[in-house]
């Protein structure tokens, strides 16, 4: 970052809980071993995954995507399950009345 950056390189660390040092570290690529719990700090301070922080996934330029892919990665399996089943329902086809059509077709 540029010197007229320090400020907020100095906020990241504190909002991310880890010193500045460390961090302007691993932003200069001077370290990658920084512990996965300040990955994922970072990540989620950026509303990102720690894939696309560290490059193995591109980023994905639809915010709201992000939003719910970083909820999906926090919530318990059985909350993933219903949001797939409601995900799924939207994304039927609309029967007669405007809802989605019923399993059975009616």
């Amino acid at each position: 970052m540029a010197d007229n950056d320090i400020r907020s390189e100095r906020q990241l660390a504190i909002d991310c809980n880890m010193s500045q040092t460390t961090l302007n570290r691993f932003l200069k690529g001077d370290t990658d071993s920084l512990d996965f719990v300040h990955l994922q700090t970072v990540a989620h301070h950026f509303g990102l995954t720690v894939s696309q922080l560290i490059g193995e996934t591109p980023f994905d330029e639809d915010r709201k995507v992000r939003i719910v892919t970083l909820a999906m990665q926090q919530m318990p399996e059985y909350k993933k399950d219903v949001l797939v089943a409601t995900s799924s329902a939207l994304n039927e086809p609309a029967g007669d009345n405007g809802h989605p059509r019923a399993a059975n077709g009616h």
